[in-house]
């Protein structure tokens, strides 16, 4: 029934928004399960996380539809190294670009005119901040408490909803620290002001499965509001040493930490142009002459 109404729904607004089938193009890697792609001229899958590595997922389930997407794809574009080779395997039309930020919306932290929020500015500095999912599978508690124990006097901040994709989170072990605040998720449109608040912009990430097939969105948006970063050796930022302090162990995050706020950071023009390099128009540009070439 579900699959009746899904291809039903995709007829309908096909028909309704007068589109043509020229181009179909998924994120979802159970794709093959629902739709029949063969009816467009061309299959485009954009591979954007190792879904399967997420809690409670249907591995073997995912694994047998992905690859099957994957050989039937024109086109496969992924957004980690560690997707590029293990998909490209499958398909040797397989391209990585990574994700991409907003560079205009998140720039704005550096106007004046933005008042940091109410609920950051009460918080004493220095503020360490993070936005994003606050997932077991994800964030690195252990992490987190070590450094606030370290540093006492470092005001911790977390924005985000607990638990979006790991129902199973749990956050106890931080919440009797009073220098580490929750203060939940915070509308888009907000975060720019969010972040003009931040000293610095940490990805505390666990390195596990999951994340080793994962690109931060948050990366490029922390930079393009001119936040010194300082993150976990993620395989896919690795390229990225000279503009983010990447850390290979708790001591070695907490040591990035205390260098970007005592200045000893990559310098701001340097931060804005790694973002600058990277937004939605440059990418889709890019992405579409695949497109184009490959029909």
């Amino acid at each position: 029934m579900n699959r009746l109404l899904l291809r039903l729904g995709l007829q309908f607004n096909l028909w309704w928004l007068r589109m043509n089938r020229d181009l179909f193009w998924t994120y979802n890697p159970m794709t093959v399960r629902f739709f029949d792609h063969k009816r467009f001229k061309q299959t485009i899958y954009h591979c954007v996380d190792e879904i399967k590595a997420q809690p409670g997922m249907p591995v073997d389930e995912i694994e047998r539809a992905e690859d099957e997407l994957v050989r039937a794809a024109d086109l496969c574009f992924v957004t980690a190294e560690h997707l590029l080779e293990t998909r490209r395997r499958l398909n040797p039309n397989t391209h990585y670009f990574s994700n991409v930020a907003d560079f205009e919306h998140f720039s704005r932290a550096m106007d004046c005119s933005v008042d940091i929020p109410n609920d950051l500015t009460v918080l004493p500095p220095p503020r360490i901040g993070f936005i994003g999912a606050i997932s077991g599978y994800k964030v690195d508690f252990s992490l987190l408490r070590a450094m606030a124990e370290a540093h006492p006097d470092w005001s911790i901040v977390l924005i985000g909803k607990v638990g979006e994709g790991d129902p199973w989170t749990d956050v106890s072990s931080l919440k009797d620290l009073e220098n580490i605040h929750f203060i939940g998720p915070r509308s888009y449109e907000s975060l720019p002001a969010y972040l003009k608040g931040f000293d610095v912009a940490i990805l505390p990430s666990m390195i596990n499965e999951y994340t080793r097939g994962m690109f931060p969105m948050k990366f490029f948006e922390y930079l393009a509001a001119g936040c010194p970063v300082v993150s976990t050796r993620l395989h896919a930022i690795s390229g990225y040493a000279g503009v983010a302090y990447l850390a290979d162990d708790r001591s070695d995050f907490i040591r990035g930490v205390e260098q970007a706020l005592s200045g000893h950071c990559a310098r701001l023009p340097e931060r804005l142009d790694a973002a600058r390099d990277q937004t939605y128009e440059r990418r889709t540009e890019r992405m579409m002459q695949l497109v184009g070439e490959s029909t």
